[in-house]
């Protein structure tokens, strides 16, 4: 995303004040977005939220965990 930190923190405070009033239009600048659904918002901000932790350098790096059983033979 080519957006700054302050951008899309500023777009997420807008989409989750309209996931937590139900409200499925959402205002952002000069832009005026209609969503589907609020599992739509909720996504959407789980991709932002992933964005900015990016943007800020604080994003968690992703461990995989693999067990064999067996007995080896």
């Amino acid at each position: 995303m080519a957006d700054s930190p302050a951008q899309i923190a500023a777009y997420l405070a807008n989409l989750k004040k309209a996931r937590n009033t139900g409200v499925l239009t959402v205002k952002h600048g000069e832009t005026l977005t209609t969503f589907r659904s609020l599992a739509e918002i909720k996504a959407i901000i789980a991709d932002l939220e992933k964005d900015l932790a990016v943007a800020n350098g604080t994003s968690k790096r992703k461990l995989r965990y693999m067990y064999q059983s067996g007995k080896g033979l």
